[in-house]
């Protein structure tokens, strides 16, 4: 096999586009639907008209948050198996791209369906409706991301050139997230211009999202011409199940699997709840919640450049162990906000520099550290079968936040309320225990080899040295 042609800057940078565009359309899903359905009781009416039934209907659970666990749970399930189905896939078009190709339309129509309910009233028919959008969303995602993943190694050649495409989906991850979140600024701009009350400029910012992430989605699969530039191996052969059997058999990556998982769980509670801690800790309109998490991602960005030399320096296994002690820093933090004898904008200074290089950390070295764990295995079983690693990846991730989904409106339900904001404390102190034993799994992982892949299985393409 012929060693494949080096990806030009502008293939790498139509891939990142790709992320922007499914990190758009899931951050609008996964961080904005509880906030939609639950929104934070700030004292002056209901933000949003009751669609569904907003107290606990099933064991201390709510109808939204029974809603998001399932969809969650089955997306993972897909996510493991969509992996391996893409690892073996024959076809012209590219085992990645057919796949991205057939599911980014259904993502962004279930995410439409998920802000715009049946009834206009509170019905158990959105809770189906919803049901069905979140699922629906779930897995045509899986469909998707999974398989995008899996270009991450076959587009990068090197050790460096993965970090280098894993900081531009950083990046984009981040573009997609902050302009998700942005709706909290826009929505009173967009309800004063058009003369609409905030409910309805909302479901037209995500109207808005949702045309972006149509096209940011469908970029990859117009321009990565798998065939030119992508290391091609082999199909792996064998179920899926079988395929994440073996990869789980691997001591360092089952273990970074279970401090991934924790890690999301952490996260999850800090992305859903950012507004919830703007406005009842810290009595702030919602609009500051952009600013904050826009000044989060502005100065993660310009961390960014720093990640490389970093982790040439100390390893990507210490930098996430960083990571973690910050976050628990800011998860400790957030539970003191409004108790601490310090001024508001002192604590949100705090905040913004605290999740400052966790952002940029675990925005690119987890993708880099999996890539290279796959590399790794390629080299020891003589099986390239990244996409099942990233199917494992995001099935744990999923996990993760699927348990952060069905748990946080629970805690909500205890004080959603500046008078009484127990709930939303309880949030960041159940996040801070989780992140303080995800620092302890990761202790047991150890840095991949960076040895070259066997040319006999995978061709002239060296994609594993430095």
């Amino acid at each position: 096999m012929s060693q494949k042609q080096k990806a030009p800057l502008f293939v790498k940078l139509m891939y990142a586009l790709g992320q922007f565009g499914w990190s758009l359309a899931n951050s609008c899903v996964m961080l904005l639907v509880i906030y939609f359905y639950i929104p934070p009781d700030v004292g002056d009416g209901e933000m949003f008209p009751e669609f569904i039934e907003r107290k606990k209907i099933f064991l201390s659970f709510t109808a939204v948050g029974l809603m998001m666990f399932f969809g969650i749970i089955i997306s993972a399930l897909f996510d493991i198996i969509m992996g391996p189905v893409s690892d073996r896939t024959k076809s012209k078009f590219g085992r990645r791209r057919l796949y991205m190709a057939i599911s980014f339309i259904p993502i962004v129509i279930c995410t439409l369906m998920a802000f715009f309910p049946i009834v206009q009233e509170k019905s158990f028919l959105n809770v189906l409706w919803l049901g069905v959008a979140i699922i629906g969303f779930n897995i045509f995602l899986s469909v998707y991301v999974t398989p995008f993943n899996g270009l991450i190694a076959e587009l990068g050649h090197t050790q460096n050139e993965r970090v280098f495409i894993s900081t531009l989906l950083a990046v984009t991850w981040g573009l997609g997230m902050i302009t998700a979140n942005s709706v909290f600024v826009f929505k009173g701009l967009v309800a004063e211009y058009l003369e609409i009350d905030g409910f309805l400029a909302f479901q037209y910012l995500i109207a808005l999202f949702s045309i972006m992430a149509f096209v940011l989605m469908a970029l990859p699969v117009i321009f990565i011409n798998e065939e030119k530039y992508c290391v091609q191996t082999a199909p792996v052969e064998g179920n899926p199940w079988t395929q994440m059997v073996e990869v789980l058999k691997i001591p360092n990556f089952r273990n970074y699997m279970w401090a991934e998982l924790l890690y999301w769980f952490s996260a999850q509670f800090v992305q859903l709840g950012v507004a919830y801690y703007i406005t009842t800790l810290s009595g702030l309109e919602e609009k500051y919640t952009t600013f904050v998490i826009a000044g989060v991602a502005a100065f993660a960005f310009i961390s960014f450049p720093l990640m490389v030399p970093l982790t040439r320096k100390y390893g990507k296994r210490e930098l996430l162990l960083l990571g973690f002690v910050l976050y628990t820093g800011v998860f400790l933090l957030i539970s003191l906000m409004g108790i601490l004898p310090i001024p508001l904008w002192l604590s949100g200074i705090l905040l913004v520099l605290l999740n400052t290089l966790p952002m940029a950390i675990f925005g690119i070295l987890p993708m880099a550290l999996v890539s290279d764990m796959a590399t790794e295995d390629a080299h020891d079983s003589g099986k390239f079968r990244a996409a099942t690693f990233f199917g494992v990846k995001f099935f744990t991730m999923k996990i993760g936040l699927s348990l952060t989904s069905l748990l946080f409106p629970t805690l909500l339900l205890l004080g959603n309320s500046v008078e009484n904001n127990i709930g939303v404390r309880l949030t960041a102190i159940v996040g801070m225990v989780g992140c303080v034993a995800a620092y302890f799994l990761m202790r047991r992982v150890h840095e991949p080899k960076a040895e070259p892949i066997r040319r006999e299985a995978y061709g002239d393409s060296p994609i594993s040295e430095k």
